[in-house]
């Protein structure tokens, strides 16, 4: 009898232990991008003005640079940092080729679990091929970084033109 008291409180300490173990773990932030490129949607090219549109062209000529990058996890971080870099790069191989574009980003740290950052381009493509792209982007970093409680610092560069996914 004195040994199941004794089995059941060694039993309940290990419980215990483990919990609190498992409970104090702080895990790393998880980093998630996606880079794609994409035909633009009939909405996307009616919202075009008029003077952006190059002569002769039409909705199969435009393509949407997308990048979103997500950090969840990272909530104990005391500092975070997403940045995403110029895409408007585009414009410098021949001549102006972007209609539109846009970001945001959300990063309220030491409140929320998770810091986003979002951009994109619409441009004209004709005259370019897939590695075109590529190659234009390939020297553009997305820069992921964040500061631990204890100081270590985590940094992740990204490249734009080796990552970038065509969808069809």
């Amino acid at each position: 009898m004195a040994f199941l008291k004794r089995l059941t409180l060694l039993i309940i300490i290990f419980l215990t232990y483990s919990f609190i173990l498992v409970g104090c773990k702080q895990s790393s932030p998880e980093i998630r991008t996606s880079i794609t490129i994409s035909k633009i949607t009939q909405e996307e090219y009616n919202k075009i003005d008029n003077s952006s549109k190059p002569e002769d062209s039409n909705i199969d000529d435009f393509r949407k640079l997308y990048i979103d990058v997500k950090m969840t996890n990272s909530k104990k971080a005391v500092e975070r940092k997403i940045t995403i870099p110029n895409l408007y790069i585009i414009d410098k191989y021949e001549r102006v080729r972007t209609t539109s574009g846009g970001a945001s980003e959300q990063n309220n740290i030491g409140t929320e679990d998770t810091a986003k950052s979002m951009a994109y381009i619409i441009f004209d493509s004709r005259g370019l091929s897939e590695q075109d792209i590529r190659n234009l982007y390939r020297e553009s970093k997305i820069y992921i970084a964040h500061r631990l409680r204890n100081g270590d610092l985590v940094e992740k560069s990204i490249s734009v033109g080796n990552e970038l996914t065509f969808n069809k």
